[in-house]
């Protein structure tokens, strides 16, 4: 087991000298802090480093990433959501990362016959379907132990629209509440796209011991700087929660679908 960490902005970097995740600028979504091809050079040349590119992308900015990548030679893993990507990257350095899509063992062994052995796998599933997942897979799991999870991922500008046809002036990152449950959640536009995260932070941490054959993600963005200090000082504790507000919910209880009547 490895820890990875998404960091929320450049002065946290110094807490942690390896194994640092950060978002490519212009190629990534839904972070504090974004990073360009000079800045992750200069930190690569200290730390142990590894990129996140979450954005589904057109062609010709598949084209784009290609150069850019070439001027990255001493980055760890490159962490993407696109499969157009595939053919262009080492695949010993991919981690494939679709969020919601990857959540059974089937899909991650076949993703291992065509070269691609590194996988994070959905935070949505419960610790039961994660063991099960770990005992019938032979790639190198990843998941994220603590987090805001993402709800949803739009390539369109859904702030900006509502604001055109409503009249109204919504910052580009805002709070909403779903109406049927009442839920807060956390809305962000960014660029062309828009994301929607849980408003509440996601941890598993009183499961430490079931995922030891994982590696960990400890995602701090879009936290207040309240919570970051006591993820900081409390993100290796199996007893996290008692420190902080978290939801795990889905973590002991199995999701179900009805479509339709």
């Amino acid at each position: 087991m490895n820890e990875y960490y998404m960091i929320p902005n450049s002065k946290e970097l110094n807490k942690f000298d390896s194994n640092i995740i950060l978002p490519l600028e212009n190629y990534s979504i839904g972070f504090d802090r974004y990073f360009c091809i000079r800045e992750i050079k200069d930190i690569a040349k200290t730390r142990e480093v590894s990129i996140i590119i979450n954005k589904m992308l057109h062609k010709k900015e598949i084209e784009e990433i290609k150069d850019a990548l070439k001027k990255l030679t001493k980055i760890k893993y490159i962490f993407i959501s696109d499969l157009g990507l595939i053919n262009y990257i080492n695949k010993d350095k991919i981690v494939l990362y679709q969020n919601h899509i990857i959540s059974n063992y089937d899909s991650i062994n076949y993703y291992k016959e065509i070269g691609i052995d590194k996988i994070v796998v959905s935070n949505e599933l419960t610790i039961e379907e994660l063991k099960q997942i770990k005992e019938k897979t032979t790639s190198q799991l990843f998941y994220f132990i603590t987090n805001h999870n993402e709800l949803m991922y739009s390539k369109r500008k859904l702030i900006s629209s509502y604001n055109y046809y409503k009249g109204k002036n919504h910052e580009q990152t805002n709070k909403i509440t779903e109406h049927v449950s009442k839920k807060e959640l956390l809305i962000k536009e960014e660029g062309n796209s828009t994301m929607i995260f849980d408003s509440n932070i996601f941890s598993a941490n009183e499961e430490l011991a079931s995922l030891k054959d994982f590696n960990y993600i400890i995602n701090f963005s879009n936290m207040n700087e309240e919570e970051t200090e006591i993820i900081l000082k409390h993100y290796k504790d199996e007893n996290l929660k008692d420190h902080i507000k978290i939801e795990n919910y889905f973590l002991h209880n199995k999701i179900g679908y009805k479509v339709g009547e």
